[in-house]
C-alpha cells in the first residue's frame, strides 16, 4: 500500500469509485468530479492525498480553507477508505496528512461531512471531532409524482433568462439557509463555474419563479440521464417572498422536467432543523434513507 499526493487526473476514476461507494445516492462521473477540483479557488489552497493498493485507489483525504464565508478561519476536510480495505491504519495515515494540511493553513476548526455511520462516528469522535449539525438525506422516483406547480405562478427555466436571477434567488436563501458556516462571499464568476458550468447541471430542469421581475424563488437541478440519476443542487425562496408557495412552485417543475426526461431518482439534503423545506418533500414522497452530519474539531 502507499500513499501519496492526489494527482486529479491520474486518480479521478478510483475516487470516483470511492465516493460512488460511500455515498450511493449521489451523481458522480469522471468529469463531474474534476470540475469540483478545479472550481475550488486558489484562496483555498486545498491539497489531498490517495492511498494505492494494487494499482487501485482505496482512500483519500483531503483538505481546504473554506472560501465561501466571508473572514472564515475554518478548513473544510475528509477522510474515505473502501470498506474492503478498513481497520488496516489507512485512514489514519491519511487522517495525519490531512490535519497537518489544516494545521499549516492556520485554522481553528476542522469541519467534515460524511454520511453517518458507526465506523465513520467512531474514527471523527475518536480524533476529538463533535457533532454539529445534521442534515435529512432523502430520495424521490419523479414518476410518482403527479401534482403539477400552481398555474399563477411565473416559472421561468433558468435556460430562457438571464443566469443571474437565480444567483440572486440562490445566494439570498442560502445566507438563510441553517448550517455551520454561513454561506455569504460566492462571487458571480465563482458561481457560474460551481453551478452554470457544472458537466451535470441542467438549465432547461431548473426553474426560477419571478415576481415583479424579481427571482424569488430558485430551484438547481443537476441530472445525469444515462444513469436516470439526479440531484437537487438547491431549493430556496428569498426572505420577503416566502409563504407563497414558490418553493414548493419551482420544486415541483423541476421534478416535472425530471420525470419527463427518464429520470427515476432525484436525491437532496436538508438539514434537520429546516421545517418548511421538509414538510414539502414529504408531501412530494421524498423517503428518508440516512443522516447526512457535519462534525467539528476546535484547534484553538
Amino acid at each position: 500500500m502507499t500513499i501519496r499526493e492526489l494527482d486529479p487526473e491520474r486518480d479521478a476514476d478510483g475516487v470516483v469509485e470511492l465516493l460512488r461507494e460511500a455515498l450511493p445516492h449521489g451523481v458522480f462521473s469522471r468529469e463531474s468530479w474534476l470540475h469540483r477540483v478545479r472550481t475550488i479557488p486558489e484562496r483555498a489552497q486545498q491539497a489531498g492525498w490517495v492511498a494505492e493498493a494494487g494499482g487501485k485507489v482505496v482512500g483519500n483525504s483531503w483538505a481546504f480553507r473554506t472560501f465561501f464565508s466571508e473572514g472564515s478561519t475554518s478548513a473544510q476536510c475528509s477522510v474515505n477508505v473502501r470498506a474492503s480495505h478498513r481497520k488496516r491504519g489507512i485512514g489514519s495515515e491519511l487522517y495525519e496528512l490531512m490535519f497537518a494540511h489544516v494545521g499549516a493553513l492556520g485554522a481553528t476548526s476542522a469541519l467534515a461531512s460524511f454520511s453517518e455511520n458507526d465506523a465513520a462516528v467512531a474514527f471523527a469522535t475518536g480524533r476529538g471531532f463533535r457533532e454539529e449539525r445534521a442534515e435529512a438525506e432523502t430520495v424521490l422516483d419523479p414518476r410518482t409524482v403527479d401534482e403539477r406547480p400552481a398555474p399563477d405562478v411565473d416559472l421561468r427555466a433558468v435556460a430562457d433568462i438571464d443566469p443571474r436571477l437565480a444567483y440572486e434567488a440562490d445566494i439570498a436563501a442560502t445566507r438563510d439557509m441553517p448550517s455551520t458556516e454561513t454561506i455569504d462571499e460566492i462571487p458571480y464568476d465563482e458561481w457560474v463555474g460551481h453551478v452554470l458550468e457544472y458537466p451535470f447541471f441542467t438549465a432547461e430542469g431548473s426553474y426560477v419563479a419571478l415576481v415583479d421581475g424579481v427571482g424569488a424563488a430558485v430551484s438547481l437541478l443537476i441530472a445525469d440521464e444515462e444513469s436516470g440519476r439526479g440531484a437537487n443542487m438547491f431549493t430556496g425562496t428569498q426572505r420577503a417572498y416566502r409563504g407563497r408557495g414558490l418553493g414548493l412552485a419551482v420544486k415541483l417543475a423541476s421534478v416535472a422536467w425530471a420525470k419527463e426526461h427518464g429520470i427515476t431518482q432525484i436525491a437532496t439534503r436538508n438539514d434537520e432543523t429546516n421545517a418548511p423545506m421538509l414538510a414539502i418533500n414529504r408531501r412530494l414522497g421524498y423517503r428518508p434513507t440516512r443522516r447526512r452530519v457535519e462534525y467539528l474539531k476546535q484547534l484553538s
